[in-house]
């Protein structure tokens, strides 16, 4: 048995025009995600890491209105996908920010620090970025996705 999840909203209930609708939104979200994450693999720049992100968190909200539409089965197991993506994404663009933080305050400040702290934050991001690009290839090939599509189509 499927445990009911935090964001569920106990008096949506399923019907065909809910469904229609939920089908049509998903498809529109899902689409995005692809389209950006193309543009992302094209050019792995900031901009486009964070034009994955905001598609993967369209994705996962959008989701959470329309559980009640689909085999829970099907459904949870991509919106944990979504999820761990989101959260993969979300740890390297922190590293992004924070580098450029330090980078804006010793130049504001004109100071010097030990050139290993930013090679060990761009070795992090590294390794991060590195992790986040194999899951989400993996995701873009996965049954995973090709079940849910199914389930919207």
């Amino acid at each position: 048995m499927i445990m009911k999840r935090k964001w569920e909203i106990d008096k949506l209930k399923d019907s065909k025009q809910f469904k229609k609708s939920a089908n049509l939104i998903l498809r529109n979200r899902i689409e995005s995600l692809q389209s950006s994450v193309d543009k992302y693999f094209k050019e792995l720049s900031i901009e486009n890491l964070h034009s994955v992100r905001i598609a993967l968190r369209r994705v996962r909200y959008s989701m959470e209105l329309f559980i009640v539409c689909y085999d829970k089965k099907i459904f949870i197991k991509f919106y944990n996908k979504v999820q761990l993506l989101q959260d993969l994404s979300g740890n390297v663009r922190d590293v992004d920010i924070s580098l450029e933080n330090i980078n804006s305050l010793l130049l504001d400040n004109k100071i010097n620090i030990d050139s290993e702290i930013i090679d060990k934050a761009n070795e992090k991001k590294i390794l991060l970025e590195e992790n986040f690009k194999l899951e989400l290839m993996k995701f873009t090939l996965s049954k995973v996705l090709k079940d849910f599509l199914k389930l919207i189509a």
